[in-house]
């Protein structure tokens, strides 16, 4: 027999949904500041690149707002964070190809040609994209409904009923 759920259980279920997706809002949160600051650094710089970083910055802000809607509006299909996602792969790799490549300064127009400035960028870029496709993955499983933390949903929805 079912019965209806409480005020406190629909919070409950509520609060699971939304922590259902917490990696992707942290990382999403992390890039878009990344984005920020870099899109600065190449406006200061003077540089047409910052166009794409800019891009991205706005990406990153329609899947934050994305996000914050999963809160009322239960989804495992979030487009804009994939989008945003694969977005993020591709200009990694670039970036990452332009380190070592006379592009250097069209991406990184602030930073002066060294090995310790190649080092940490390169070093940031494979962070970065591994962070990218944990999430991707992550959002792979959940658009699937096989990720673990809605397995556990789903379990507390068997106990309470």
């Amino acid at each position: 027999m079912n019965s209806p759920m409480t005020d406190a259980q629909k919070i409950s279920f509520n609060n699971l949904y939304f922590n259902r997706f917490l990696a992707i809002r942290y990382s999403t949160a992390f890039f878009l500041f990344l984005n920020l600051y870099w899109t600065i650094f190449l406006l200061g710089s003077l540089s047409v690149t910052a166009i794409l970083s800019f891009i991205l910055f706005i990406m990153g802000g329609f899947t934050a707002f994305e996000q914050i809607k999963l809160y009322r509006n239960h989804s495992n299909r979030l487009p804009y964070a994939n989008l945003f996602y694969r977005a993020l792969l591709i200009i990694h790799i670039i970036s990452m190809v332009a380190i070592y490549t006379p592009l250097f300064h069209a991406f990184f127009p602030f930073l002066k040609h060294s090995q310790d400035a190649l080092y940490m960028l390169t070093v940031l870029c494979v962070t970065n994209l591994l962070i990218v496709l944990l999430i991707l993955k992550k959002l792979n499983k959940i658009q699937r409904n096989e990720d673990k933390h809605y397995q556990r949903i789903r379990a507390y929805e068997e106990i309470i009923n």
